[in-house]
């Protein structure tokens, strides 16, 4: 008996101490476009429990369609990217309506990204998402805390979140994340 004890005991221990290798966690997305090209962002949050503590990096590429773009940031990664934790999506000045249309069926046919992310748009997306955290430990955090502060203290409702705009898809006005200095702000829109 005291053999199967310890060997249960033995087993507990080993299996607690398994290191895993770094996980990229995408909390945001930011498209921006030039000379009619996709410029993308990924946010990731890298957590590694071989040091026991967690990153913040901005990864880019570019391309013709929005999924070279996002091919190129792939093949920079050592490690999938997780982007079941995605809460925002932000869309540059510089993304023409047909683009922004190839960036909704793209989102949409990756059912990995969650139908309640939110969309914004922003200036530059990637100057938003390379932007020092405020409160949380990324931007596109802060972001959606922005819209959930400015929401429940007017009591609005923005029709931003992905699953609402693949319904409206011609009628949406998003909301907009300005930049300063020293970070970011929710603009009437």
């Amino acid at each position: 008996m005291k053999k199967c004890v310890f060997a249960v005991f033995l087993l507990l221990l080993l299996c607690g101490c398994q290191k895993t290798k770094p996980e990229y966690i995408i909390s945001s997305i930011g498209f921006d476009s030039k000379d009619g090209k996709f410029n993308t962002c990924f946010e990731a949050i890298i957590l590694n429990s071989e040091k026991d503590d967690q990153e913040l990096k901005l990864l880019s590429g570019s391309g013709k369609t929005v999924e070279q773009s996002i091919s190129k940031i792939k093949r920079q990664c050592t490690q999938p990217l997780l982007l079941s934790h995605c809460a925002v999506l932000a869309v540059g000045e510089s993304v023409s309506k047909k683009q922004l249309n190839q960036i909704y069926d793209y989102c949409y046919n990756q059912r990995e990204i969650t139908l309640s992310a939110v969309f914004v748009k922003t200036e530059n997306a990637k100057k938003l998402l390379s932007r020092k955290p405020v409160s949380t430990v990324c931007v596109g955090y802060d972001v959606l805390g922005l819209l959930e502060q400015y929401s429940n203290f007017k009591n609005v409702n923005f029709k931003n979140r992905y699953f609402e705009i693949m319904a409206l898809r011609t009628k949406v006005t998003l909301p907009n994340i300005a930049l300063t200095k020293e970070g970011y702000y929710f603009e009437n829109y």
